[in-house]
């Protein structure tokens, strides 16, 4: 896999998003802003989530892992989002129903196919329900970096 560039920049601290859409957008506009994506990235995003929902229910503090076709995006990164206040998002393996979903994992990928490795790396993450009851406490995206460059950088 190609290097997946993830550091404090790429971290977004949300308090107050009211919807999945917000979060997404926020993300992906981060992406954007910092040239790992192309202008369509954020529109991709929304449209791909529609179809095939990217919750992650762990029965815990769960996750969410939205992604896009590659010609989408410059530069492979991943953009983190700690929500403060989870919200409701249509879980990955039952799209009819939802979750409260705290932390997400934007990919911004170069290679086809590449996200099922971050995918593996965001389901471990999750698992560690220590760790992310930490990351969600954490207090900015610097330590919150810090919490989470061991799983996903």
């Amino acid at each position: 896999m190609a290097d997946v560039a993830f550091g404090p920049e790429l971290v977004v601290i949300l308090d107050g998003a009211k919807s999945y859409q917000d979060v997404e957008k926020a993300l992906a506009s981060r992406l954007v802003e910092l040239g790992y994506a192309k202008e369509s990235y954020p529109q991709a995003i929304a449209e791909r989530e529609v179809d095939y929902p990217t919750a992650l229910d762990v029965q815990g503090i769960n996750a969410a892992m939205p992604h896009c076709a590659v010609e989408n995006v410059n530069k492979a990164a991943v953009c983190v989002g700690v929500l403060k206040e989870p919200v409701d998002w249509r879980k990955m393996d039952d799209p009819d129903s939802t979750c409260k979903v705290s932390l997400v994992a934007m990919l911004a990928l170069v290679e086809a196919h590449a996200h099922l490795d971050m995918l593996q790396k965001v389901v471990s993450l999750i698992q560690n329900q220590g760790l992310m009851k930490r990351i969600i406490a954490s207090g900015s995206k610097e330590e919150t970096f810090e919490l989470l460059k061991g799983s996903l950088a």
